[in-house]
């Protein structure tokens, strides 16, 4: 995932350009001449290294030009994190690197983005795949006079991977044969995409009970797809052995009455940044239609 490129000149300090006018291979000259000798830095790119649906591990990675003709150190960083003009992480980032002598040298800044603690953004944004960044701070680079300060900003766009939000709507009789022991039901599942792209819902396998008693299990290959932006209601078949149910059980299912019901799920959704993992569990009082 690759944001648009941005290239940031750094103002130096008169420090800097103290020092650097005693290095014999830089020209002698002004401040504001020597201010070309001091680092910058293109912001090149956001690089996904990981995520689901709790969290997206992310690198913010610079490129940074150091035209002098030693290596220099970067003795610190600080981040601010802006979602959708929202701040939602700042902090700073101890691990130094060496620039390359009069090179480029990659500058990647780890950060996570924790879905739960950005669910009210989430909520406002329903129906978008990708987030704007804005992405500030300072890093401080050692040189000959010291520590120079220097500040930065960035911006782009971050994925963003929003968990599907099942509910129970109802449970269907579609078939009761006391005779063979048996019932065929239909368990009506609402699933909300909050994204924008369409969702695909993978080997689900699934355990249903019935007043805390497990009644049914099994495994679908596919079991739906849901537009973006959109809820849709997904029938789950089930097979029932009657007799593992109680007398009122069978009775609430003849009479289309009240159960009290539970679904536990494991399954894979398809999502625009691969198929991710997901484990759901819904109970609720359901009326049998």
């Amino acid at each position: 995932m690759t944001a648009p490129s941005r290239r940031l000149v750094l103002a130096g300090l008169p420090g800097v350009a103290l020092a650097l006018a005693g290095c014999p291979k830089i020209p002698q000259g002004t401040a504001k001449k020597l201010k070309k000798y001091l680092p910058s830095v293109r912001f090149d790119r956001v690089k996904l290294r990981s995520i689901d649906f709790d969290k997206a591990d992310l690198d913010f990675v610079f490129q940074v030009d150091n035209p002098l003709p030693l290596k220099v150190g970067l003795a610190s960083l600080t981040y601010k994190l802006a979602l959708e003009e929202v701040d939602v992480l700042s902090g700073r980032d101890p691990d130094g690197v060496q620039l390359k002598a009069q090179g480029s040298s990659a500058l990647p800044l780890p950060l996570t983005l924790r879905w739960k603690k950005a669910a009210e953004l989430l909520a406002a944004t329903k129906g978008k795949d990708e987030l704007g960044f804005g992405l500030s701070g300072k890093l401080g680079f050692d040189t000959p006079a010291g520590v120079a300060t220097l500040p930065y900003q960035a911006g782009g766009t971050v994925p963003a991977l929003r968990r599907p939000k099942f509910r129970f709507q109802g449970l269907r009789l579609k078939d009761l044969q006391l005779a063979q022991d048996r019932a065929r039901l239909a368990l009506d599942l609402g699933v909300t995409n909050l994204g924008g792209e369409t969702i695909g819902l993978h080997d689900f396998a699934y355990r249903f009970k019935i007043n805390d008693k497990r009644v049914a299990k099994g495994a679908t290959g596919t079991l739906a797809s849901v537009a973006g932006d959109t809820e849709k209601t997904v029938a789950l078949p089930l097979d029932i052995t009657l007799s593992n149910l109680g007398a009122g059980v069978i009775d609430a299912l003849r009479s289309r009455g009240r159960i009290d019901a539970g679904l536990a799920a494991e399954l894979q959704v398809a999502t625009p940044f691969g198929r991710i993992p997901l484990a759901i569990s819904e109970s609720g009082r359901l009326s049998v239609g």
